[in-house]
């Protein structure tokens, strides 16, 4: 079989980028297009009679042809492309579509301009396909080449988002109203108040989740800053400063940042061998020369997104929450900024909802989901980064990798973060509205037949609750200085059948919910 497109750059070049989810390949043999598997990875297997060029240019044009405009490859292999020869190559053909976007491709992502004059007619394209990846509906006409950059970003900082089925599925669905629809089904019992003191609980659980997220043990200084971050989400404009004040808010006051990180930063473990001590490293962050230039890019990327408005909020928030944590532009805090970045971006792109949905606890409750999607783009960069530590335990990174942070595909992130998103609205929100609906009901009862102080109902109805409508025998005794005998039996009785409602409409067992507060 022989290499095409990507896969034939990826050797030609001598780029060593690993290699895609599906590889192209042309097998002498083959009579029609198909796709098989490969090890963990897949090949597209072309027919033999198709004729591709033994060159890299028009390699090019076959990579774009079937596997679309993958950045990072472009911005690598123009790294090392023979300047005159690939000017003499898009000058052959000016008006080629495929010339023009590799031409266009080049000028962009290299900042420098090929010696070729102005096109002066010929219609306007589109850089990207709208078929197959989200782009802006207006973009940037490029007089020279006559090429429409409707890129989300910038060349300092450009992740693309492939419109895949699931993806297209996704995007239809508005995690607001599919929230408020299922807190609607509770009925008549959902009151503004229970409504309210759901949403000061749930971020309340969205900080602790986010620090629990980072393994570190909750400082009840650092939470509350965390909290007042959380609940001012898009009272500010996001830029450089607002998002270092915000870093300023959930790290200790040693760990405050002025600017951007001047050192090199990873992420890991120190492990202790025969006395000798090593660094498990999970992941590097990008080079500290390219941060700042990076994250001007990521505003400027979501800049763009307000302004057009017609990219969906979450995918939106997705990219430019994973793009600063992949950026990593702080010593410290990059993680809960991360995570804040979804719930300020969501707010900015969509004002008047007044909850916040706890993604971080959903995050914490799937891990390892967490980790994989993460590894879709760090294992490739680890794999490819060439980096020590010096005498003083510092890492020192010896080569220059940028294009794969500043060029990464969140199609992954997206579908995660859509399925992390729902998990919350099923599970957290949902089933604090429930416990909250039941607590009330019965709250309710108890105050229509005896007059016992609001704090003693609260802990009886607690206990109550929490073991399913009955009560110990040790605990009735105690609860029966509260209430009287028949009051205690109704409470139960009711107890027992709004549990059971409950668990039976929504799936959603408030017993473990009261067992997990206590």
């Amino acid at each position: 079989m022989k290499p095409v497109g990507y896969a034939y750059l990826n050797q030609y070049y001598a780029l060593h980028l690993p290699k895609l989810g599906i590889e192209v390949y042309q097998a002498p043999n083959a009579t029609e297009e198909q796709t098989i598997s490969y090890g963990a990875s897949k090949r597209k297997i072309l027919p033999g009679h198709l004729k591709y060029e033994d060159n890299p240019y028009a390699q090019m044009h076959a990579a774009i042809k079937h596997q679309g405009i993958r950045l990072h490859f472009f911005a690598a292999m123009f790294r090392k492309v023979n300047v005159a020869e690939f000017t003499t190559f898009i000058a052959s053909k000016p008006m080629s579509q495929y010339n023009r976007v590799l031409w266009f491709l080049f000028e962009w992502l290299t900042n420098s301009k090929l010696d070729l004059p102005d096109l002066k007619s010929g219609n306007y394209i589109n850089l990207f396909e709208d078929e197959f990846y989200y782009t802006l509906k207006t973009g940037h006409r490029d007089k020279r080449t006559r090429v429409i950059n409707n890129a989300l970003g910038t060349s300092e900082f450009c992740p693309t988002v492939r419109k895949t089925p699931e993806i297209r599925r996704l995007e239809k669905i508005d995690v607001y109203k599919t929230a408020y629809a299922k807190m609607q089904g509770i009925g008549e019992f959902l009151s503004v108040d229970v409504i309210g003191r759901s949403i000061n609980y749930l971020y309340t659980k969205e900080t602790k989740s986010s620090t629990e997220i980072e393994k570190e043990k909750p400082d009840r200084q650092k939470m509350q800053r965390f909290l007042n971050a959380i609940k001012n989400v898009g009272l500010y404009e996001l830029n450089s400063q607002s998002i270092i004040n915000v870093q300023n808010q959930i790290v200790a006051e040693k760990f405050r940042a002025t600017d951007y990180r001047t050192s090199e930063i990873y992420v890991g473990t120190t492990i202790q061998r025969f006395g000798l001590q090593d660094e498990d490293v999970h992941y590097v962050g990008a080079k500290q020369t390219h941060v700042a230039s990076m994250m001007h890019g990521l505003l400027k990327l979501h800049e763009n997104l307000m302004l057009d408005q017609s990219i969906p909020p979450l995918i939106h928030a997705t990219i430019i929450s994973f793009g600063e944590v992949y950026i990593h532009p702080f010593d410290d805090g990059n993680g809960r900024l991360h995570r804040y970045l979804i719930h300020e971006v969501m707010k900015h792109r969509e004002p008047e909802h007044q909850f916040i949905i706890p993604i971080s606890a959903a995050i914490l409750k799937n891990q390892s989901k967490y980790d994989k999607v993460l590894e879709t783009v760090s294992i490739p960069i680890m794999a490819m980064l060439d980096y020590e530590f010096d005498d003083e335990n510092r890492i020192v990174i010896n080569n220059d990798i940028d294009y794969m942070y500043r060029f990464p595909d969140y199609t992954e992130h997206v579908k995660f973060v859509y399925d992390m998103m729902d998990t919350a609205v099923s599970e957290d929100l949902l089933q604090e509205v429930c416990l909250l609906t039941v607590f009330d009901r019965l709250k309710k009862f108890v105050n229509s037949r005896i007059d016992v102080p609001n704090k003693h109902i609260d802990t009886a109805l607690s206990i109550i609750i929490q073991n399913g409508g009955k009560t110990s025998i040790r605990k009735r005794k105690a609860i029966e200085k509260l209430f009287d005998a028949e009051t205690l039996n109704l409470v139960e009785t009711l107890s027992e059948r709004l549990i059971s409602d409950i668990k039976n409409k929504f799936e959603v067992d408030v017993v473990a919910m009261m067992s997990e507060k206590s």
